[in-house]
């Protein structure tokens, strides 16, 4: 059967900027050429993931109503998206678009002999809110920043659920986040917060069940509930936690009737008898810090729930070797998406084979964590570089031309005429700079005088402030080993509240706090009006030490 390019998920394909060129080039092409340039098979689609297939003797039970001499095939295929793709330390959080990091679609696949398959598919993607975490080399230090503020967030967070509302339907999401740390803590918190205000669930109405909900949300503190004496084994009481949810979202069942004696992956397709006698309504999203470790051991968990459902269903039960090869694939498939985002196996992994956790699995998972160190540390910053590089993010990356010589005349015109089909908008920016002189309790008194000076009625307000401060802190060298943050938290504050102030009388849209950065007493914070976020995308930071002695330099430094 020959590959349909047209059905790409170009949030999966990986080398979309380096064939988009070829792409277009085809759209334009009449359908005998277009068909001609598949033919010849140029156009090549990455994806990245992991695909596996373990066979299940016909000597196994799997339904007691099946008769066959052909063995089972138990599948996994995982696709980890490209839209926010990176390493683990530099991908983190969402992207005004609604992208997440580390955001991987996983598949359980299972064909029995005649041509019965059983689908589950399950997602995972980090906390989808604007957060930060630099690397370090003491591990569990790694400071978490959360970088944008609610109202901030929310069009992004509001985008990410609707996607997956409209790809997957309903969303379980299953939060493993702990409430002992107080970076993720605070993450949780943060989510549980999006996900009261998110528009998915605005647009239920009060009368909609939480059972029936389209977006709901389990917090399991996964470090907590195994740190007992029944370790990892006691992570299977989530299943209590998500069984509802598991048997309303049901799965995919296809039957082939016409063929009973066809072998899996046959090449003869000329006909095509299976028949969908269901469909899943709804996925399981799960994530911990990385999604990584924690989160493949209860996706895991997840996977075996659904397979015992459609099993138990056909009058079957999962058998003790069906069970060993399914933890083995999926100890597989986490150590592969753990080294493509972290650069080494996931932890956990010896439990999620052998279903306990051994002395050389604990020794394992400590080699594991000292190479992520490492390799976070040192090697992550070139991994980067070179993902960049493939997904065409770098600056002075020029993407391939081909001449097209009716398209681009087209195109030449469309672009003399734009003003007749488009429109241009000036937009004010006010940018300033102050020294507060180490003034740790706030302005003490109004700053509209500076952030709107002769402020007319009739004048339009900035879209954006860009406010500078410098000497937030006191320039102590306690303060510049470990920048307190709280003072810039009061100035954010102050401005926050003066914007909205101002603009309230005005009876403009109201200001929203977008970013702030800060480097010992140099601190920028940046405002934005509510109704320009649309307009908004990729604002990034980054904060770069010099020499402790340039710390002691003048202002003019």
């Amino acid at each position: 059967m020959a590959f349909d390019i047209d059905t790409l998920d170009e949030d999966m394909l990986w080398n979309s900027y380096m064939i988009s060129p070829l792409l277009l080039f085809r759209s334009h092409l009449p359908p005998s050429d277009r068909a001609k340039l598949d033919a010849s098979q140029m156009l090549t689609c990455v994806i990245r993931g992991f695909a596996s297939t373990l066979k299940v003797p016909a000597t196994v039970p799997i339904l007691p109503h099946v008769r066959t001499n052909f063995p089972s095939m138990l599948t996994i295929i995982s696709r980890q998206a490209s839209r926010r793709a990176g390493t683990r330390f530099n991908s983190r959080g969402i992207d005004d678009d609604g992208n997440v990091a580390n955001f991987v679609e996983t598949e359980t696949i299972l064909w029995v002999s005649p041509g019965i398959v059983f689908s589950y598919v399950q997602v995972r993607g980090s906390v989808p809110i604007f957060w930060e975490q630099a690397p370090g080399l003491i591990p569990g230090q790694q400071k978490i920043e959360v970088t944008r503020s609610s109202d901030a967030t929310q069009h992004a967070f509001n985008k990410h659920f609707e996607s997956l509302v409209l790809a997957y339907g309903a969303v379980h999401v299953v939060n493993l986040l702990s409430e002992l740390k107080p970076g993720e803590a605070e993450l949780s918190s943060k989510f549980r917060r999006h996900i009261s205000k998110s528009s998915t669930r605005q647009k239920e109405g009060d009368g909609t069940s939480p059972r029936r909900s389209l977006l709901r949300i389990t917090e399991y503190d996964f470090l907590a509930e195994t740190r007992g004496p029944s370790g990892y084994e006691a992570s299977s009481q989530i299943k209590h936690e998500l069984i509802n949810s598991l048997d309303q979202f049901s799965y995919f069942l296809s039957e082939d009737s016409r063929r009973p004696n066809k072998a899996p992956y046959d090449s003869d397709d000329t006909v095509n008898s299976s028949s969908v006698i269901l469909q899943q309504e709804g996925v399981f999203r799960t994530n911990c810090l990385d999604c990584l470790d924690r989160t493949n051991l209860v996706q895991t968990i997840i996977s075996l729930m659904a397979l015992e459902s459609f099993l138990s269903q056909q009058g079957g039960q999962v058998s003790s070797d069906m069970q060993v090869r399914h933890s083995t694939i999926w100890a597989d498939n986490g150590d592969a998406l753990s080294k493509i985002y972290a650069g080494t196996g996931a932890l956990k992994s010896s439990f999620t084979r052998h279903g306990k956790m051994s002395l050389a699995g604990a020794f394992a998972d400590a080699r594991k964590s000292a190479t992520r160190l490492y390799v976070n540390n040192f090697t992550d910053k070139a991994r980067q570089r070179t993902i960049d590089l493939l997904l065409g993010r770098l600056t002075n990356q020029l993407p391939v031309y081909l001449y097209d010589p009716i398209n681009d005349l087209v195109i030449e015109e469309l672009s003399r005429r734009a003003p007749e089909y488009s429109s241009r908008k000036q937009v004010r920016f006010w940018v300033g700079s102050f020294n507060v002189n180490g003034r740790d309790e706030g302005p003490g008194t109004d700053l509209t005088p500076w952030l709107f000076p002769e402020s007319d009625e009739s004048d339009e307000d900035p879209a954006i402030f860009v406010v500078g401060f410098q000497e937030i802190v006191a320039l102590s060298p306690q303060q510049i080993m470990s920048t307190d943050p709280s003072t810039r938290k009061v100035w954010e504050r102050a401005v926050h509240d003066c914007l909205n102030t101002h603009s309230g009388m005005k009876g403009t849209g109201k200001y929203v706090h977008l970013r702030s950065g800060q480097l010992v007493g140099a601190a920028v914070l940046l405002y934005v009006k509510e109704d320009s976020l649309k307009y908004i995308k990729n604002v990034e930071g980054s904060v770069k030490k010099a020499s402790y002695s340039r710390f002691f330099g003048t202002d003019s430094d």
